[in-house]
C-alpha cells in the first residue's frame, strides 16, 4: 500500500459505508487511476465493486488496466460480463490481450465471443505470440498515415484518431499494404508547413524490430535512443504494431524481478509474495534447494575422503569454514557482475577469453590479500607453521577459482541457451565449497607429506 492509499482509503471506505455515491464519485475524479486500483486491491469484493461502479466510464477503462491480474479477475466475477465486456473492449489492446490470457481458459472462451469483431480479431493476433516476445508486449494502437498527402492533411486525420490510438506523438508512414516507409512527431508536423507532403517531414534513421524479438532486446533498443515507442514489423516489413516506453518499464521491472529472484536460488514468481499460495511458494523455493541440497553432499563427501588428513592435522578443520565462504563470495561477486552485464549487454560470450584472464588476475591479487591475512590469524592463533601455510596458499587458489567460476558458469549457462540467473550465488557457492574443500585439502596433504 503507498503513501497515497494509507490516506485515502479510510476516507473513501467511510463514504462507501454510508452509500453516498454522489459524493464518492466527486471525491474519485480527483485520484488517479493507479491509485485507485491500490485502494481496489485494499478493499474487500463488495466494497471494491460499488467504489468501481461509482467511476466514470474513462476512470474505470484506465483502473482496471492498472489492477492486478487477480484483482481484474475478482472484479469480472462481482460485476459479471455484461457490466465489464465494455470496459474490456475498450482497454489499450496489449493490456486486454494479458487479461484473456490470465483467465481461467472457460472464463475467457465465454467472454471473447462478447468483444466486438476487431477487439476479438486482434486479442486472438497477439496471444499467438510467444512469450517474453516484442508481439507478446506491444500494442496495435498506433498512428499510421498513407505517404501520399500533406501535412496539413495529416493534422486533420490524427485529430480524427487521435482519441483511439495509445500515442500520437510519433506518427507510422506506410503504403497501401501497411510497409513501414518511416515516421514523424507531432512536433514535426506543426512546424512544418501544411503543403508539405509527410514524407518530407519523416525523420531517419528509421529504427524498427522484428515481432519475435526478445523483450529485453526491445527494452534495450528504446533505451539506447530514447525512443517513447519502437514499430514492430513482421517478416515482409508490414508494421504490426509498437512498443512504448510504459511497457518497457515493466518489461525491465518483470525481467530484473526475474533475475534477482533467480538469483536467490528461486524460481521466478509472477504474482506478489503475499499472494501466492503456501504450496505455489513452498515448491518454487523447494526446488532449487533440494538441488542445491543434493550438491552440498558432495561436501560431505569430500570431507570423508580426506579424512586421513583431518587426523594429522586436526587443526586444519578450524578454518575450513572461513576458506569456503571466501571462495564463495568472491564467486557470487563475480556472477552477479557478469550476469547483469550480460543482461545489459555489455558482455557477449565472445568475451568469454577476456573476462576469464581479468578474473584469473583478480582472483590472486584478492587471493593474496585475503591469503595473507588467513595466514596471519593462523600465526597468531598458535597454529603450526604449515597448517598457516596450508591456510594462505589455500585462500589464494579459493579466491582464484571462486572468481574464475563464478564468471565462467554464466556464460556456460547462456551458450546452453539458459537464464544465466541459474547460475546464482547459491548455485556457485555449493559448487566452490566442494572445490574449495578438495583443493584446501590436496595441498595439506602436500605440505604434510614434505
Amino acid at each position: 500500500m503507498n503513501d497515497v492509499t494509507v490516506l485515502i482509503l479510510p476516507d473513501l471506505q467511510e463514504l462507501l459505508d454510508k452509500g453516498d455515491r454522489d459524493a464518492l464519485r466527486h471525491a474519485l475524479a480527483e485520484i488517479h487511476p493507479a491509485d485507485i486500483a491500490d485502494v481496489i486491491d485494499n478493499l474487500e469484493e463488495a466494497q471494491a465493486a460499488a467504489l468501481f461502479e461509482a467511476l466514470s466510464e474513462k476512470q474505470r477503462v484506465r483502473t482496471y488496466e492498472h489492477l492486478e491480474e487477480d484483482d481484474q479477475l475478482r472484479l469480472l466475477n462481482a460485476l459479471g460480463r455484461d457490466k465489464m465486456i465494455h470496459i474490456i473492449e475498450e482497454m489499450s489492446s496489449d493490456d486486454r490481450a494479458d487479461l484473456i490470457q490470465a483467465l481461467p481458459e472457460r472464463t475467457a472462451d465465454s467472454i471473447l465471443p462478447l468483444l466486438a469483431q476487431a477487439e476479438r480479431n486482434d486479442v486472438k493476433r497477439l496471444v499467438a505470440y510467444g512469450d517474453e516476445t516484442a508481439g507478446a508486449v506491444m500494442t496495435t494502437e498506433y498512428a499510421s498515415l498513407p505517404a501520399d498527402i500533406t501535412v496539413g492533411e495529416a493534422l486533420l486525420r490524427l485529430r480524427r484518431v487521435a482519441p483511439d490510438k495509445e500515442t500520437i506523438y510519433y506518427v507510422y508512414i506506410t503504403d497501401a499494404d501497411r510497409h513501414l516507409l518511416g515516421y514523424t512527431t507531432l512536433r514535426e508536423l506543426v512546424l512544418a508547413r501544411p503543403d508539405q507532403n509527410i514524407m518530407e517531414a519523416r525523420r531517419q534513421p528509421l529504427i524498427s524490430m522484428p515481432v519475435d524479438s526478445d523483450q529485453e532486446e526491445v527494452a534495450r533498443t528504446i533505451q539506447r535512443y530514447d525512443f517513447l515507442a519502437l514499430p514492430i514489423v513482421d517478416a515482409d516489413n508490414r508494421l504490426v504494431g509498437i512498443v512504448t516506453h510504459d511497457d518497457v518499464i515493466d518489461v525491465i521491472q518483470e525481467e530484473a524481478t526475474e533475475d534477482v529472484q533467480r538469483m536467490g536460488a528461486v524460481e521466478p514468481l509472477d504474482i506478489p509474495y503475499l499472494k501466492a499460495g503456501f504450496w505455489q511458494l513452498a515448491w518454487r523455493r523447494g526446488l532449487w534447494l533440494t538441488i542445491l541440497f543434493l550438491g552440498g553432499l558432495f561436501t560431505d563427501t569430500a570431507l570423508r575422503h580426506y579424512e586421513s588428513v583431518l587426523a594429522g592435522a586436526l587443526s586444519l578443520v578450524f578454518f575450513l569454514p572461513v576458506i569456503i565462504s571466501a571462495g564463495g563470495n568472491c564467486g557470487s561477486q563475480s556472477a552477479t557482475l557478469v550476469i547483469r552485464s550480460l543482461a545489459l549487454g555489455e558482455l557477449r560470450l565472445r568475451d568469454w577469453y577476456r573476462i576469464m584472464y581479468r578474473e584469473i588476475f583478480m582472483g590472486l591479487g584478492l587471493g593474496a590479500l585475503l591469503g595473507s591475512i588467513g595466514y596471519a590469524r593462523a600465526v597468531l592463533w598458535g597454529s603450526p607453521q604449515i597448517v598457516a601455510v596450508a591456510v594462505g596458499l589455500t585462500l589464494v587458489a579459493m579466491v582464484m577459482v571462486g572468481s574464475l567460476v563464478g564468471a565462467m558458469l554464466p556464460l556456460a549457462f547462456k551458450l546452453c541457451k539458459l537464464d544465466p540467473g541459474v547460475a546464482s550465488s547459491p548455485f556457485v557457492a555449493s559448487l566452490v565449497d566442494v572445490v574449495g574443500i578438495i583443493v584446501y585439502f590436496n595441498i595439506a596433504r602436500s605440505l604434510l607429506s614434505l
